[in-house]
């Protein structure tokens, strides 16, 4: 007995080797789409890490990562002077329906060109609760449920409609990840909010949120955090909240300022002259800038959550959460996917914010996304500031 266990436990061994010698190399030089996709993404999710860096480096060969990493670079040469231009954008053109002759119906959906008004008066005829108030009442909130059968004129459906403050939520779910993406149609409304004790001290989203009486909030700048182990005090570049600035920039080659000017248009740029900004931040990298992608390939940063904002050209701003590291739900999304949902949104302008364990939107007195920080609280890790829509 003991001799057929050795000769079964020799067996296996050997064919594990022989399989480690031939599926290895394999997996690192193939040409098939599928494989070198994932091990693109892999080497990417590992060199943008500070600490598991090793998980690419001790087993993939120096020329292959630097292959792989070169897309990052490319991605940063191409929005290195890349700067928002709103003077091609007729801002006139753009139709604000008032008139309450005109039929309620119609205006609301000219005002929400994303609805697929099929689909909404489908879902009305079976819940006329909806519009117990008519269209300028309109409350829906389905985002804990997960479920709506209004869509989107692009097919995802819609968890959220509140018309007092001109918001929806949609949820956003592809092959590899889910998300939630804001809609707000009155990008007045949208601020970024500081923690109470910025500079020393974050705070939870929702907490932030709280406090300025918003509706919707995120993540926003990144902050500085050693060995993971930051609180979330002190903001990494450029902050400035309501008019008054908070934090210096940074002005890292290729970070940019993001954030609305008076006219309450998305502005990112590395501006050296701040003063016509209300509320800004800074981050890397831009994802959309005057209609055209800003990312090649899949951008070089890997596979995490994220958190990105937009505009389209009517002044819509769209706020995406995108959920991660969790098997099952959600592995989380590379930059191309983020860009590409902005284009297919229409944003005109588009930037990443902070993602990982920070990335969590609030919603209506709640978080609506799966945060990723390591405790699981449900309300994601302390930052500093966050966009916010009172």
């Amino acid at each position: 007995m003991n001799r057929k266990l050795k000769r079964t436990a020799l067996g296996i061994t050997v064919a594990f080797l022989l399989g480690l010698t031939t599926l290895y190399p394999f997996l690192l030089y193939t040409h098939n789409g599928f494989i070198s996709r994932w091990r693109n993404i892999y080497i990417e999710t590992a060199m943008s890490t500070m600490t598991h860096q090793w998980l690419a480096t001790w087993f993939i060969p120096g020329e292959i990562i630097d292959e792989v990493m070169a897309v990052r670079y490319i991605s940063d040469e191409k929005q290195q002077d890349a700067e928002t231009n709103w003077n091609t954008i007729d801002l006139s053109a753009v139709q604000q329906v008032t008139d309450h002759k005109v039929d309620q119906a119609d205006a609301f959906f000219t005002h929400y060109p994303e609805i697929d008004r099929e689909t909404f008066e489908s879902y009305v005829t079976a819940h006329p609760e909806v519009l117990e108030n008519g269209y300028e009442g309109i409350d829906l909130d389905l985002c804990d449920e997960g479920k709506s059968t209004i869509l989107t004129t692009e097919g995802d459906p819609i968890l959220a409609i509140n018309a007092e403050h001109q918001i929806m939520i949609v949820d956003v779910r592809r092959s590899d990840w889910v998300g939630r993406m804001a809609v707000v149609k009155d990008s007045s409304r949208v601020h970024v909010g500081v923690s109470s004790n910025i500079g020393s001290i974050g705070e939870n989203v929702n907490v932030i949120a709280e406090r300025y009486d918003a509706i919707l909030a995120v993540n926003a700048s990144g902050f500085q955090d050693p060995e993971g182990m930051g609180n979330g005090g002190s903001p990494y570049g450029f902050v400035k909240t309501f008019g008054e600035r908070k934090h210096r920039a940074e002005g890292h080659s290729n970070w940019k300022i993001v954030g609305y000017d008076e006219e309450n248009r998305l502005q990112i740029g590395k501006f050296s002259d701040t003063d016509f900004l209300r509320d800004a931040i800074e981050f890397h990298p831009s994802l959309v800038i005057n209609g055209e992608s800003m990312i090649e390939g899949t951008g070089g940063w890997g596979l995490n959550p994220r958190t990105f904002i937009g505009q389209t050209q009517d002044l819509t701003t769209l706020i995406c959460v995108i959920d991660g590291r969790r098997p099952g739900h959600s592995l989380g999304a590379v930059l191309s996917d983020c860009s590409e949902l902005m284009l297919q949104y229409g944003a005109y302008q588009a930037q990443n914010l902070d993602g990982g364990s920070s990335s969590v939107m609030y919603y209506n007195g709640r978080v609506i996304t799966k945060p990723s920080n390591l405790i699981q609280n449900g309300i994601g890790r302390k930052i500093p500031d966050a966009f916010i829509v009172t």
